[in-house]
């Protein structure tokens, strides 16, 4: 499950230049732009070009440097900090994490399979919550009559 944040930070990186454009482009019915994200979640060419670039992201992260940060940290605490190899890596310190890329990879397009399947009940919840929205506003003015 260790694997869903990064799975999610993935998908909302890859998601965000379709709502970056909204600025540019007209505005469009909130159903559609739910529809066209989940029909992207739910592409497979998209699930594997996703599942590669965290594969590739964390591959990378595991392996930043540490040591400097060690050295910081050691430094601005007087010396009370970690005592870590210079050299050290995150894979280093974090051993049982090295087959993450590859599990990551492996359980996105399931993770983004069902994110599109929640995308498409948020769409199809929103009259329902438009409709809620409508009473909350008219028992808000209601009680503010009331008064």
């Amino acid at each position: 499950m260790r694997a869903f944040p990064l799975a999610a930070a993935a998908v909302i990186a890859f998601a965000s230049p379709v709502y970056a454009q909204a600025d540019e482009q007209p505005v469009e019915p909130p159903e559609a732009a739910l529809s066209e994200l989940s029909d992207r979640l739910g592409d497979p060419q998209f699930q594997d070009q996703a599942a590669v670039m965290a594969q590739v992201f964390v591959s990378a992260m595991l392996d930043l440097e540490v040591g400097p940060f060690a050295d910081a940290i050691d430094r601005a605490t007087g010396g009370a900090g970690p005592d870590i190899d210079p050299d050290a890596r995150v894979r280093d310190l974090a051993p049982e994490a090295e087959d993450l890329p590859e599990r990551l990879s492996e359980s996105l397009p399931v993770a983004m399979n069902a994110m599109s399947a929640m995308t498409e009940g948020m769409r199809d919840m929103l009259p329902a919550f438009r409709d809620m929205a409508e009473r909350m506003r008219e028992a808000i003015e209601e009680a503010r009559d009331a008064r």
